[in-house]
């Protein structure tokens, strides 16, 4: 028996809620002037959210991402919630492998 039909339903909600918040992201923070940028801050907190407990580090500092390239904070931000994407299918996988 391979993933069940809530399985798969609960996994493509994450990836698609991932994939809103993290395009969402990207095109504010490419938009972003010298002023602050509170919609980039806003989208990026549940995107900091989703990728715990990978993105505790930035939670931890998030100032030390300040003096770093910008691909490199994207990726400190946008990463770990991806990241938990993959291991969220990987478990489902590996459970349904394990069950046939």
């Amino acid at each position: 028996m391979a993933i069940s039909r809530r399985g798969r339903i609960v996994l493509l909600v994450h990836a698609a809620v991932v994939l809103v918040l993290a395009l969402a992201f990207l095109v504010l923070d490419a938009n972003s002037g010298p002023d602050a940028n509170i919609g980039a801050g806003l989208v990026g907190l549940p995107l900091l959210a989703l990728g715990l407990p990978w993105s505790l580090f930035y939670f931890a500092d998030p100032y030390a991402f300040g003096d770093v390239a910008a691909a490199v904070r994207l990726l400190a931000i946008v990463g770990p919630a991806v990241l938990n994407v993959v291991l969220h299918a990987l478990v489902w996988w590996l459970v349904g492998r394990r069950r046939t």
